[in-house]
């Protein structure tokens, strides 16, 4: 693409221009901007326990209060941050409202007796029921803050406010919406490999055969498959922009992830170390993109047949396969219910030691073998960029929910909690119908960008059609919420 922009800036060329070779930003400033989930979750949970403790009726009757203060906590934090502006003060925001709140937190009872069993890990352990998964509470709320994260990046990039270091890069090079795409994957893997965990049947744990597991995955991608070819022939026949060395000429997102519930299942028949598959996976194929001349013709063929003008939402297939199997080791690893608060405990343990490696991994691919990420071709520091970031963030999440449920009265134990006391009511709601909102986001950003120049609008103008789409895109998850249906 010419160097040089299209002089009308409201013309197809001039928005696929606009996106064209961007350089990103560095991981220090995207670490840091994506904290602002991590905060903004310990401000909600130590607010919400402090509450609840001082007063459970009153926590159960203020439903109405408490969703504006999740807006305010999760949406407005997110503005800020993803369009660079106030990114310090809303952190300093975040932690010192956090610290504040958690010393409102009153300590359980104290024990005379310390030799004495705690009667809250008592009623825990009696709890326990042998292959059942029940939901988790910081997973729940990953899931839900990526939802939002991309769900939002998705529009807020066509606008100016959105500072375009956060947008996709070319080939090499790191930026949050690279990030967002393998963190989205990442998110599916987590719960993707509850099919495949051993459940108990008749008193026995058992597996599911690979013909369930293939009527389970030909199940989930149907609709995300008939949605790929939708929106090929909406952008087709509307002349919608798009950049064609982001997936290719035909190749979506959707594709992406429909397949990748119908390749996973055959994958485990083959080898069912999900660690050792995923790793062997990445390696083989960077090894094939670095030593030989693949690596060229993926950068730089022309599109003169159907595989090399989509080559790279074909090839780059593998590597996120590499991240879905990467999250489903770490599901593995962390669905399935522990018996004691040991167990529990020692789980912190388990996703720090998936981030160590995933980090060792990522510095010798990228500072020994000297191979900069590319979202574009999904390669090896990539995935284990996006692997690293992840686990590292289901950590910390699992070690806000730990510090504060640490304080817990007696009575509270696995479950008995109120609504809304373990996961915020607008990420539960996002939770229950991702698929739906991020359907519903993709048609909305479709919708705003044919009817309105995003371009052309300042900085208030942008904010408000932002601020309008956040709530049109939560509103169906809400009402599903609200009348207790799940779609997708």
């Amino acid at each position: 693409m010419s160097s040089q922009p299209p002089v009308d800036v409201t013309s197809k060329e001039y928005k696929e221009w606009r996106v064209s070779n961007l350089d990103g930003s560095g991981l220090t400033e995207i670490h840091l901007v994506i904290s602002t989930v991590v905060l903004s979750y310990w401000l909600w949970k130590c607010k919400t326990a402090a509450d609840y403790h001082r007063d459970p009726t009153r926590f159960t009757e203020s439903q109405w209060s408490r969703v504006l203060f999740e807006c305010a906590v999760f949406f407005v934090p997110m503005f800020f941050t993803l369009t660079d502006r106030f990114v310090y003060p809303t952190l300093a925001v975040l932690v010192g409202g956090s610290v504040y709140f958690r010393w409102k937190i009153p300590d359980p009872p104290y024990r005379h007796d310390k030799w004495a069993p705690d009667p809250r890990a008592e009623a825990f352990e009696k709890s326990h029921i042998l292959g059942k998964v029940t939901p988790k509470a910081y997973l729940s709320i990953y899931r839900a803050e990526m939802m939002l994260l991309t769900c939002f990046c998705i529009l807020a990039v066509d606008f100016n406010v959105f500072p375009l270091k956060f947008a996709k890069v070319e080939t090499f090079g790191t930026s949050i919406m690279d990030l967002g795409v393998g963190s989205f994957v990442f998110s599916a893997g987590v719960v993707g490999v509850k099919p495949f965990l051993p459940r108990l049947v008749k008193g026995k744990l058992v597996t599911a055969t690979l013909a369930h597991q293939l009527k389970a995955g030909l199940w989930t991608a149907f609709p995300i498959l008939i949605l790929g070819f939708a929106r090929l022939v909406l952008t087709e026949s509307v002349d919608y922009q798009k950049h064609v060395s982001e997936y290719g000429t035909h190749w979506n997102f959707f594709f992406t992830l429909g397949f990748l519930p119908v390749f996973v299942p055959l994958g485990l028949h083959v080898y069912s170390d999900l660690r050792v598959t995923s790793t062997v996976l990445v390696v083989a194929y960077q090894a094939v993109y670095s030593l030989t001349a693949f690596g060229d013709w993926l950068e730089n063929a022309d599109r003169t047949g159907l595989v090399s003008a989509n080559r790279e939402g074909i090839f780059s297939f593998i590597g996120y396969l590499t991240i879905f199997l990467m999250g489903m080791s770490l599901g593995s690893e962390i669905l399935s219910d522990v018996r004691t608060f040991k167990e529990r405990r020692m789980r912190l343990v388990s996703v720090l030691g998936v981030w160590t490696t995933a980090c060792i991994s990522f510095m010798l691919a990228s500072f020994v073998c000297g191979i900069e990420p590319s979202r574009r071709f999904a390669n090896a520091p990539y995935c284990f960029w996006v692997a690293g970031f992840n686990s590292f963030t289901i950590w910390l999440f699992m070690l806000v929910e730990e510090d504060v449920d640490s304080k817990l009265p007696p009575q509270l134990s696995r479950s008995g909690r109120p609504a809304g006391y373990d996961v915020p009511i607008i990420l539960e709601a996002v939770n229950m119908n991702s698929l739906t909102t991020f359907l519903v986001a993709n048609l909305l950003t479709g919708s705003v960008n044919m009817l309105i120049e995003t371009l052309l609008c300042d900085s208030m103008r942008a904010y408000l059609i932002l601020g309008c789409y956040t709530l049109l895109f939560m509103l169906p998850a809400l009402l599903l919420y609200r009348a207790g249906l799940r779609l997708r």
